[in-house]
């Protein structure tokens, strides 16, 4: 079920843009190539439970994307639904929070007949690069870029993308590679994984809202020294 949610997430040049501020129509599908800098040091462990916020907000402002985030859930057909603004991220809503540990999943459209939508500059950032997301109550939390992956649908590690895990994680999709018009489908994915780093004094209130659940999420945070 996994591969189905990765095979088709995020891809359809067949989307029009609504509200675009992109004009460019003569771009080229995204690039395989990854860029790489330094690691950044991760976040302390305290002694406040974190279950994650409901997002509202992303911004990366190494790329220049800033976007509405709206909530996406699974199709009839068990995959994972994107929004129909092209100029908007949807994150999982049946899934992680941003912040929770786990892998949140966020997706956005690459590009549509007439040019670029929101994700279509992921495939230039760099390690050591930001993801802020926040949400209404105000709960900004950042996320460092670890790794920018593409991979062929095929052969995509689906139970790093969509598994469990312990970290406070946050990973990005969109499509990659050459396009099929027959198949209507790009060949492939660019992944960015990314782990949480910090949060603001805001998400104090969602720690003190779950606190009676925190004995099932034992990994905690704090904000860096």
């Amino acid at each position: 079920m996994l591969l189905i949610l990765l095979g088709s997430t995020s891809c359809s040049s067949s989307a029009e843009p609504q509200g675009s501020s992109h004009t460019n129509s003569s771009h080229t599908p995204a690039k395989h190539e990854i860029q790489q800098t330094k690691t950044t040091k991760p976040l302390q462990v305290k002694s406040k439970p974190f279950q994650g916020s409901i997002p509202r907000k992303i911004d990366i402002p190494a790329v220049r994307i800033h976007s509405i985030i709206e909530p996406v859930t699974y199709l009839e057909n068990g995959q994972m639904g994107v929004p129909g603004n092209t100029d908007r991220v949807g994150y999982l809503s049946t899934g992680i929070l941003p912040g929770a540990a786990g892998n949140a999943i966020m997706d956005g459209h690459v590009d549509t007949y007439t040019g670029p939508a929101v994700f279509y500059p992921l495939k230039k950032l760099k390690r050591g690069d930001f993801v802020y997301v926040t949400g209404d109550d105000g709960c900004k939390l950042q996320f460092v870029v670890e790794s920018v992956k593409f991979y062929l649908t095929s052969a995509a590690p689906i139970q790093t993308i969509f598994g469990p895990t312990e970290e406070h994680r946050l990973n990005l999709i969109t499509c990659a590679g050459r396009y099929s018009r027959s198949k209507k489908e790009h060949e492939g994915r660019l992944i960015v994984f990314t782990k949480l780093t910090h949060m603001n004094s805001a998400c104090e209130k969602i720690m003190v809202q779950n606190k009676d659940n925190s004995k099932n999420n034992p990994i905690i945070f704090k904000e860096n020294e």
